[in-house]
């Protein structure tokens, strides 16, 4: 009797020994795994705590760099001096570098000018004279201005349209610019006083 209980105790004891054995491999081999898996999220050198758990290799541009939208008010604010209306050339500028539809529309419309210039800064990577001169030539023929762009994806020369004006670009505008006041003050005189002896001569 007394070597029956001797040796269920026996076979007790190594049924528990054999169970720990197991659960201590098993643990042995689950618990360090997890481990180095935690450690890599944490101190691989492509995260950081500063980043966010964001990779260093996608680093996100600083908001404060470029105009932000804001969505409350669904419009581009400038966020430094830089980026404000006063920076850029006035609509004399415009009316310089591409002719009057871009100068027109900074007098009827100037907001819708002035927050698509922002956009195309923010877009587009753009200082504020660049996005103008980009925004006055997409006024004055978006097509051609569609089809530069397209160009100079497929290496064309690029065209800084916020460059100022040269020389002769400036005395040509100042010719036509004169001859299309002459002509549209004329027609306003006729309009409002009538047609007087010179017009009568030559019919202008």
């Amino acid at each position: 009797m007394k070597m029956a209980t001797s040796i269920s105790s026996v076979r007790t004891i190594a049924i528990n020994f054999i169970f720990l054995a197991t659960v201590q491999s098993a643990l042995s081999l689950v618990v360090p795994h997890n481990f180095r898996i935690q450690t890599k999220s944490i101190s691989s050198p492509k995260y950081n705590q500063q980043n966010h758990g964001r990779p260093l290799g996608r680093r996100c541009p600083p908001l404060n760099m470029v105009p932000r939208y804001d969505p409350t008010t669904k419009r581009w604010e400038p966020t430094k001096p830089e980026e404000e209306e006063s920076a850029g050339y006035p609509p004399l500028g415009s009316l310089l570098r591409q002719g009057p539809l871009p100068f027109f529309r900074r007098l009827t419309d100037s907001d819708s000018y002035e927050q698509g210039v922002l956009k195309m800064m923010a877009n587009e990577s753009m200082d504020r004279n660049e996005a103008q001169g980009n925004m006055d030539a997409y006024l004055r023929n978006p097509n051609d201005w569609a089809l530069q762009k397209v160009e100079e994806k497929r290496g064309a020369p690029k065209i800084d349209y916020g460059a100022p004006p040269e020389t002769g670009q400036l005395i040509l505008t100042g010719i036509w610019s004169s001859i299309l006041f002459v002509i549209i003050s004329r027609i306003l005189y006729v309009g409002f006083n009538g047609c007087d002896s010179f017009c009568q001569a030559t019919h202008f």
